[in-house]
């Protein structure tokens, strides 16, 4: 071949079969860019090595795999650290359809198959496909029309279904109160509490004595800080729930039902900030209790210039000031979901009235 011939790019016969994909991914930044499937093999990730490199923080290394076989394209956990999600459900390994959206991370792929299967219960019998496509050769803006508006219809369907889901999903949540997961370990703290003596300066015991009040301070912060870890565990499934919710409003097309869902979504999250915020105030009354704890050990050793500090008690929100204003924030939080919930539930009936 001479210097000036042009470069033949080799694909596998395999990708010549009729079905073709192209996936159109939208990064962190919001950004999209479309990657066509040339090999039987496409991998996502982090790196750079990968076929379809994202710049997306909360990715590392290869995190997902989409391949092609007998005609067949589907994805598959690839060792990612949040796990990937087909249309806001998690998935280890799963068949990809046109229209579905797989979400990794901060990032969204929009997977466009020509050729392929369409979703069982989401589109048009492939018969029926034939049909429009062989009718488009004739009669080319008829078929245009027809096929806009068979597909905005299957759509809506797809996306009252989807906010069904979302609805009773986001529902769920609304059972559990982060306050209630501190209950046990506030009980245990009370009670060593309540066998305790005054620790007011004047009326503090000297020696081993005090030392032994200290000790039981320090036991109890520790128990603050065994309820963190626990409210830790919560919040974590509080978020992967609120992330996969997440994932089903970017898969829904319809402008009003989008719309709805997104108005929910930020209500969500705000239900989310109360976890937060909890988790955040057990932790200052821990490092409180703790600090009390060594104040008590050095006035009762005889640093009586530190009386001022004993005296003004814990610096902190109590347990029980901690846990009315977590039932407060919750229930309002908890208030702003119904409401939302409840526009969008009337508004997915009437678009499912339409729809049909």
């Amino acid at each position: 071949m001479g210097e000036g011939s042009p470069k033949t790019e080799m694909i596998n016969p395999a990708l010549l079969d009729g079905v073709s994909a192209n996936f159109i991914v939208k990064g962190p930044s919001g950004v999209e860019k479309a990657y066509p499937m040339r090999t039987l093999v496409v991998s996502i990730g982090r790196s750079d090595q990968c076929d379809i490199a994202v710049k997306d923080g909360s990715m590392s290394g290869k995190h997902a795999e989409i391949s092609k076989f007998n005609g067949e394209i589907k994805v598959k956990d690839a060792g990612s650290a949040n796990g990937i999600y087909v249309n806001g459900e998690k998935v280890e390994e799963a068949e990809l359809y046109d229209g579905d959206i797989l979400r990794l991370g901060q990032t969204s792929i929009r997977i466009d198959i020509v050729g392929g299967k369409i979703r069982p219960g989401s589109g048009m019998s492939s018969k029926l496909a034939v049909g429009i496509i062989i009718g488009a050769l004739a009669l080319a803006a008829a078929a245009v029309a027809i096929v806009l508006v068979v597909k905005k219809s299957s759509q809506k369907k797809h996306d009252v279904a989807t906010a069904q889901q979302y609805i009773a999903s986001a529902r769920d949540g609304q059972k559990t109160p982060p306050c209630q997961a501190a209950q046990v370990a506030l009980g245990d703290a009370s009670r060593l509490l309540n066998q305790l003596p005054s620790t007011k300066c004047e009326s503090l015991p000297g020696g081993a004595e005090g030392h032994r009040l200290a000790n039981v301070y320090k036991d109890v912060a520790k128990t603050y800080d065994r309820m963190v870890s626990q409210l830790n565990a919560f919040a974590t499934q509080g978020q992967q729930s609120t992330q996969s919710l997440a994932g089903n409003v970017e898969s829904v097309a319809t402008p009003e039902i989008k719309t709805k869902m997104a108005e929910a979504q930020e209500a969500l999250d705000e239900r989310m900030k109360v976890t937060t915020s909890f988790i955040a105030d057990w932790r200052k009354l821990a490092a409180a209790t703790q600090e009390y704890a060594k104040t008590i050990e050095l006035v009762s050793s005889g640093q009586k210039t530190l009386c001022p500090v004993l005296d003004g008690g814990i610096k902190a929100r109590s347990a029980a000031e901690v846990m009315v204003a977590c039932r407060k924030s919750f229930d309002k939080a908890k208030g702003a979901v119904d409401e939302k919930l409840k526009d969008l539930e009337e508004l997915v009936g009437a678009g499912e009235a339409k729809a049909e």
